[in-house]
C-alpha cells in the first residue's frame, strides 16, 4: 500500500524488520491491588469507578500492545510529529450552558462531563492541551467505540490492498454466520450499521451483556461463550429489514473485524501496528483489549494516548496522509464518508440518532453531523470518548472521559451543542 518515507531528520532509518504485536495476559499484580482498594475485576468499568479504570483498563484482560517503532529495533521508524505551541485557544474563557445556566468550558468539562483530557490542534499548531485526574501527555486511556473507527480503517486498507470487497455478503468470508442474523448482509451494511440485528440491550447500554461475557471483560465466567464468535453466532433474528434503518449495534463491528482478519490474513493488531500506528508519528504504544480467543474487541478496547489520537484527526484531516506525505488511509475511503450518500442519510433519519442532529449520517464506522453551520467528522466512543474533526477549518479535538452515564440528552448536549460548537467558532 505504502513505502516509508525517509525525511531529513524526521525519520531514523535503520534495517527493516517485521514484528508482529506483543501478546499479554491480565495484569494480575494490577488486579489485586485493584480489588484490594476496592475495584474489582467484575465491575471495573462501571461509571463508578471510571476515573481509576479507564487509564488502566488493558490491564484487566488480556492485550496486545502495538508498537508505534523502537529505535534500535531493527526497523525504520517514522519519528514522532512535532506541533507549534501556540496559545489560539483558552478553555477558560470559552462558556457553555448547562441546566442551571452558563459555564466556562473548563468547568464544563471537568466539573460537568467529568473529562480526563483534551487536545486540540490547527493545522500544525498545538492551540490547546489539558490533562487531569493525574494523567499526563503519555498516559493511555480506553477509548471505547472510538475504536470502531479504526476497526473500520483497516476495513479500507484491506480493501485498498485487493483484499476485501465491502459489496460482498458475509457468508462470503465466514461461511460460519449462515443461519444467522448476518446472513445475507453486506460487508458494507454491517460497516453501516444497517444490518437490522435484533440485539437484546439493557437501558443504557448499546450492547447485550453476553458479548462482553464472550470477551472475558469482567474476566473468566460461566457463560459457556469462548470468544466473541460464539456469541454472534446466537445473534439470529432481526428487527429491522436489511439496509433500511441506521441501528447502532456492537456486534457489527465484532463481524467487521473478523471479516478483515479473514479477508487480510492477518490479526487485527498485527494490522493496525504495520499498517497505521507505525505509519502516522505516534508518540506511544496503543494497547488492544482481547478476549479469551485472541480476537481483540474490535467494537470497544483501544487504549491509547489522546495526544496520539489527535495525531489520527490530523492524518484524516490530510486526506489520509501523515505528516511526511505519505497515504496512511485510503483517501477515497474518507472521501466517501465526508460526502454520504441517500442509503446512509435516510437510514439516519429512521434511526434514535436523528434526535440530535438531522442533518447527518453514519457510515463506515463514522459520523458525519452538521450542527450551527460546522460540518464535523466524529468518532464517538461512551462516557466522553471524541474525536471531532473540521475540515473547513483543520481544526482536530481529541477528547477522552468518564462521564456517570451514556447516551444521554444531558451528555450530548454539552458535548455536541456547548463544547465542540464553542471550540470551532473560537478557531474558524
Amino acid at each position: 500500500m505504502k513505502s516509508l518515507i525517509l525525511a531529513g531528520a524526521a525519520v531514523c532509518m535503520l534495517s527493516f524488520n517485521i514484528h508482529a504485536a506483543s501478546y499479554h495476559q491480565a495484569d494480575q499484580a494490577f488486579i489485586k491491588q485493584s480489588e484490594s482498594l476496592g475495584v474489582s475485576q467484575s465491575v471495573w468499568d462501571s461509571a463508578e469507578y471510571a476515573a481509576v479504570s479507564f487509564p488502566h483498563a488493558y490491564k484487566y484482560t488480556s492485550h496486545y500492545r502495538i508498537s508505534r517503532g523502537l529505535l534500535g529495533s531493527g526497523e525504520s521508524v517514522l519519528m514522532p510529529e512535532q506541533w507549534q505551541e501556540s496559545r489560539l485557544l483558552d478553555i477558560t474563557q470559552l462558556t457553555g450552558v448547562d441546566a442551571d445556566g452558563e459555564h466556562s468550558l473548563d468547568i464544563i468539562l471537568r466539573d460537568r462531563l467529568k473529562n480526563h483530557s483534551m487536545v486540540v490542534l490547527k493545522g500544525n499548531k498545538l492551540a490547546h492541551q489539558h490533562f487531569y485526574n493525574g494523567l499526563n501527555q503519555d498516559s493511555t486511556h480506553l477509548d471505547m467505540s472510538v475504536t470502531k473507527s479504526f476497526t473500520a480503517m483497516l476495513a479500507a486498507v484491506a480493501v485498498d490492498e485487493g483484499k476485501l470487497d465491502m459489496s460482498k455478503k458475509v457468508e462470503y468470508y465466514l461461511p460460519e454466520m449462515k443461519g444467522t442474523a448476518f446472513e445475507g448482509v453486506t460487508i458494507q451494511e454491517v460497516a453501516d450499521m444497517r444490518s437490522g440485528l435484533n440485539i437484546p440491550t439493557p437501558e443504557f447500554l448499546s450492547w447485550d451483556p453476553r458479548l462482553t461475557q464472550s470477551q472475558d471483560w469482567h474476566g473468566k465466567n460461566d457463560s459457556g461463550l469462548h470468544g466473541a464468535k460464539a456469541y454472534l453466532k446466537l445473534v439470529k433474528e432481526r428487527k429491522y429489514p436489511i439496509g433500511e434503518k441506521y441501528q447502532y449495534q456492537d456486534p457489527n463491528t465484532e463481524l467487521l473485524g473478523m471479516v478483515v482478519e479473514k479477508a487480510a490474513g492477518v490479526k487485527l493488531a498485527d494490522y493496525l501496528e504495520a499498517e497505521i500506528w507505525k505509519q502516522v508519528g505516534a508518540e506511544n504504544d496503543v494497547f488492544w483489549m482481547s478476549g479469551p480467543d485472541g480476537y481483540v474487541s474490535a467494537s470497544g478496547g483501544l487504549n491509547m494516548s489522546t495526544r496520539d489520537l489527535a495525531r489520527i484527526g490530523k492524518v484524516i484531516l490530510n486526506d489520509g496522509k501523515n505528516y511526511v506525505g505519505e497515504q496512511v488511509i485510503p483517501k477515497t475511503f474518507l472521501d466517501d464518508i465526508w460526502a454520504g450518500n441517500e442509503s446512509v442519510r435516510s437510514a439516519w433519519a429512521k434511526g434514535k440518532e436523528s434526535h440530535l442532529a438531522e442533518d447527518g449520517w453514519y457510515k463506515d464506522q463514522f459520523r458525519v453531523i452538521n450542527i450551527d453551520g460546522h460540518k464535523v467528522l466524529y468518532m464517538v466512543g461512551i462516557h466522553g470518548q471524541i474525536l471531532a474533526m473540521e475540515k473547513s477549518s483543520g481544526v482536530v479535538i481529541a477528547m477522552n472521559g468518564g462521564y456517570t452515564q451514556t447516551e444521554t440528552p444531558r451528555m450530548a448536549n454539552l458535548i455536541f451543542y456547548q463544547v465542540i460548537p464553542a471550540i470551532l467558532e473560537q478557531l474558524k
